[in-house]
């Protein structure tokens, strides 16, 4: 007791000395030591202490709401900075941890150090679930297997509130509306350095749906009719009361787009017996839109800024259908033009769309979201060719049952036009490179294109165009199991996309013998993205990201597969090196002198560099706050694609490596990223024989992370 009152008083009587002291210090550093278990990063976040920024932050704060301003050194903060890492140090099962501190003072700077000595960490030896007595055998197994934890495992409070926080949503999404809970009783073995935990629940009754009732408001609110309301929301009387089929109820009325507000409540002051009612509260808006919009999106891999305009009629024909009219038209080469700012056939290219569409909640009175839609999109490409794409596509968005691995799941049916012009510019320098290669002797550039564009000529009158049509099943699952959508830190992400090409049609032309020549091919693709703890901070990250894709050709001339079906590497949210799609195959060497007019044509129109058959690629990335909702990326990115997957060579693998720039908006983030080519698997030369802003460096402009 005199210890502890001594430090008190050492404490207050130094704080006053210090405060009488009118000379500032500002705090330049604070370290720690000793912190083996927990990084000084999740140390920093609990204190009250702060270093000083950096001498630019604080300049630019003096003029901006940027940047930080000076911080001066409070011994006062001690006492508090102590409690709070020994508090962090016991949520994490260190319970004889000790924490003690210095700092040093010269001119007018601090210097901060607190110093840890961890000790052993305890272990979880039980934790007792009590007050389940009265629910179902299967709900209490579920709960027990879940609760249960290996005596290996060190204790951590996050554990303990996962368990108690799984135990009430399992309770509440099985009828135990009110279930509740005591604060967790937690006991200390510092000999053995064991715990225990016990953790008392109220599960209350075990509550069905009663009435439901409906209550609208707003200009449409004559417009919707009270069943349509309870047939989206899909709960009926009789029902086991589930907090997740309520907030699934929510989204399904929000998915609909008829509501500015939506909001479903069990009213329980109405509760009769083991029954309760529902209220579904809604805001009806305007059932017609005319809205323009300003693209900025991503797909493709590529940054896309255009302009578009659509008509929305909600509530077609009723039943809560959407009918969607729509036109686009988008620029998709902002870094390429601000690399080259001139306005000419090779540096502007983008896409124009038109579609329809008509999109439902229900399909055969089930939660499906359905959508069928027709479209026409037209896209100028790079340099080699232009497209275009018409036809029509049904896709199906299932529910998932709650407690499932996967939590999305989605199939489609595509029916797909595609057509491609190729520009003669484009066809001379594809087939000129091929002339060069096999020439056993040296020949010049001009002398190459030269015969290219006389078998061109011979071959072609104006610019030739390849057709093809498609037809497609597919299906994607998808698994996200990341801790926040927009910054993740920790989980992971999973993907797989399997579609089939052209099998019905081949069914139907050998049953009506008809003719069919189209390819049959199953394209899979998979793609992984982990997060990993290693910041323990929730401003900063390391993600990393695997992706692999395989077109398997089983039946006809895979050289026959439309160009945007196949698989491309490059793009903002690729090889960040290179520029969209501009990562594909080796071209083929062949015998330009005895190769037949019908093989240079199909070489030409089908073999052509744009899109291979097997994609494997990757990027590590560390995402960090600077100050507040701006952010810097390091990247190190790595892919190709080939003609097939035993085409696969270590040697072609391109990889990149930059930096970005984050703004962390409150819808998603923007960046800037820089991509360097260090590995160029078609361009061998030294670095320092390159042009760098020509031949190295390639920016992206984005919105969302790359993964």
């Amino acid at each position: 007791m005199k210890l502890k009152t001594f430090y008190i008083l050492f404490i207050v009587f130094t704080s006053y000395i210090f405060s009488q002291n009118n000379k500032g210090y500002e705090l330049k550093s604070i370290e720690f030591v000793g912190n083996n278990s927990i990084s000084s990063t999740e140390l920093e976040s609990v204190i009250i202490s702060k270093e000083s920024p950096g001498w630019f932050s604080q300049f630019i704060n003096k003029f901006t709401p940027f940047g930080e301003p000076l911080i001066l050194f409070d011994s006062l903060n001690i006492p508090p900075d102590l409690a709070a890492i020994k508090n962090l140090y016991n949520s994490k099962g260190f319970f004889k941890v000790k924490v003690n501190y210095n700092y040093s003072l010269s001119e007018d700077e601090a210097g901060l150090v607190y110093v840890i000595n961890e000790s052993d960490p305890a272990y979880f030896e039980s934790i007792e679930i009590n007050g389940l007595n009265n629910i179902p055998g299967e709900y209490l197994e579920n709960i027990t297997d879940y609760v249960k934890t290996d005596t290996t495992t060190i204790y951590s409070n996050n554990i303990l509130e996962n368990k108690k926080n799984y135990t009430i949503t399992f309770l509440r999404d099985h009828g135990f509306m009110l279930a509740a809970y005591d604060k967790p009783n937690v006991y200390v073995d510092t000999i053995r350095n064991k715990v225990k935990v016990q953790i008392n629940f109220d599960t209350g009754k075990r509550y069905t749906i009663g009435d439901i009732f409906t209550f609208r408001t707003g200009e449409g609110m004559y417009l919707v009719d009270d069943q349509l309301l309870k047939d989206i929301v899909g709960i009926k009387p009789g029902d086991t009361y589930s907090y997740f089929d309520i907030q699934r109820g929510q989204v399904r009325l929000y998915r609909t787009e008829l509501f500015n507000s939506a909001v479903i409540n069990s009213v329980i002051s109405d509760t009769s017996g083991s029954t309760v009612p529902l209220s579904i509260s809604t805001d009806v808006g305007r059932l017609h839109e005319l809205s323009p919009e300003i693209i900025a999106n991503n797909e493709d891999n590529t940054f896309n800024l255009g302009l578009g305009l659509s008509f929305v009629k909600k509530n077609f024909f009723g039943e809560a259908r959407k009918f969607t009219a729509g036109i686009s038209a988008a620029a998709q080469n902002i870094s390429e033009f601000i690399k080259n700012p001139s306005f000419n056939d090779s540096t502007v290219f983008g896409y124009t769309d038109a579609r329809v569409s008509i999109e439902q909640p229900y399909l055969l009175d089930k939660p499906i979201n359905t959508v069928l839609e027709a479209y026409y999109t037209l896209q100028k490409r790079k340099e080699g060719y232009d497209s275009r794409l018409y036809g029509s596509k049904i896709s199906f968005d299932f529910e998932l049952p709650q407690f499932t691995y996967f939590n999305s799941f989605n199939a489609y049916f595509n029916i797909e036009r595609a057509e491609y012009t190729y520009k003669r510019p484009y066809l001379i320098s594809l087939l000129s490179s091929n002339v060069r290669n096999f020439s056993a002797d040296p020949i010049s550039k001009d002398d190459a294109d030269s015969i290219a564009a006389k078998y061109i000529d011979s071959l072609f009158t104006g610019e030739p165009v390849s057709k093809s049509t498609n037809e497609l099943i597919g299906f994607s699952l998808g698994s996200n199991n990341t801790n926040d959508l927009l910054f993740p830190t920790s989980g992971y992400n999973l993907s797989l996309v399997i579609e089939n090409a052209n099998s019905i049609s081949y069914l139907i032309g050998k049953i009506f013998n008809l003719g069919f020549t189209r390819p049959l091919y199953l394209k899979v693709i998979a793609t992984s993205s982990f997060y990993l703890p290693v910041y323990s901070s929730n401003v900063n990250s390391l993600g990393v990201k695997f992706k692999v894709g395989n077109i398997f050709n089983y039946s006809g001339d895979k050289a026959q597969i439309s160009l945007n079906q196949r698989l491309y590497a490059g793009g903002s949210n690729s090889v960040r090196g290179w520029g969209t799609r501009e990562l594909t195959p080796q071209e083929e060497i062949f015998d330009i002198k005895n190769v037949s007019q019908e093989d240079l044509e199909a070489i030409l129109l089908k073999g052509a560099a744009t899109g291979g058959f097997f994609l494997f690629e990757g990027s590590i990335e560390t995402r960090n706050r600077l100050f507040g909702k701006f952010g810097t990326a390091l990247f190190l990115d790595y892919g190709n694609t080939w003609n097939d997957f035993n085409e696969f060579r270590l040697d072609q693998i391109a990889v990149a490596g930059g930096f970005g720039l984050r703004y962390y908006s409150d819808f998603a983030p923007f960046r800037i990223d820089f991509g360097l080519k260090l590995i160029d698997p078609k361009d061998r030369r030294n670095i320092t024989d390159k042009v760098f802003w020509k031949d190295v460096l390639q920016f992206h402009i984005g919105i969302g992370e790359a993964f």
